[in-house]
């Protein structure tokens, strides 16, 4: 090996430190997690734990550590979270139904700004902007480092209400404390 390469390597080790080794306790969780999640994607067939098994180790083993930072996964606020995430699906199905099967569609499309409260650089940020689709007439335009461009279906709806309602969901599910969010926040 030349000396050039050497030292390219050793460059690249000093940039990107290792992650420390996992615990058991932590790579049991994985694994638990992992197969819970597995079992629910595949149905629980049987026929499936062929891949399945070698893929959750594989997972387990070689997936990279959270990043750290000044949050932490609650399992409370996951349970919250999810009661939030089933009502809000079932809320926005009904929704589309209903503006689908009248005859004249209430729509008033447009695109509201609405300002982060999640603090940057959170893998919060990232769950809010993937479930803002899950409100009744909501997606994500553009994401930006202090406001997202929300489009919605209907402009005359509460909608920056029910994305600080999100907000305060995936907060919770990451023990994060949000300020309170100003009347009219968007």
């Amino acid at each position: 090996m030349h000396a050039s390469s050497n030292l390219s390597a050793d460059r690249a080790a000093a940039a990107s430190p290792a992650a420390p080794p996992l615990r058991p306790s932590q790579l049991v969780g994985r694994l638990v997690a992992l197969t819970l999640l597995w079992w629910v994607v595949a149905g629980g067939t049987a026929s499936s734990w062929i891949v399945g098994v070698p893929a959750i180790v594989a997972a387990a083993l070689l997936a990279p550590r959270a990043p750290d930072g000044p949050w932490r996964l609650s399992l409370p606020g996951a349970l919250r979270f999810a009661a939030f995430f089933l009502r809000e699906s079932l809320r926005g199905g009904v929704d589309v139904a209903r503006r689908v099967s009248t005859p004249r569609p209430r729509v008033a499309p447009g695109l509201v700004q609405y300002r982060w409260r999640l603090p940057e650089g959170s893998p919060a940020r990232a769950l809010f902007a993937l479930c803002v689709s899950l409100l009744p007439g909501t997606l994500v335009a553009n994401l930006g480092g202090q406001a997202l461009l929300i489009h919605a279906l209907d402009t005359g709806a509460p909608v920056a209400t029910e994305l600080a309602a999100l907000e305060d969901a995936v907060a919770g599910l990451f023990s994060l404390t949000l300020p309170a969010a100003a009347p009219g926040h968007g």
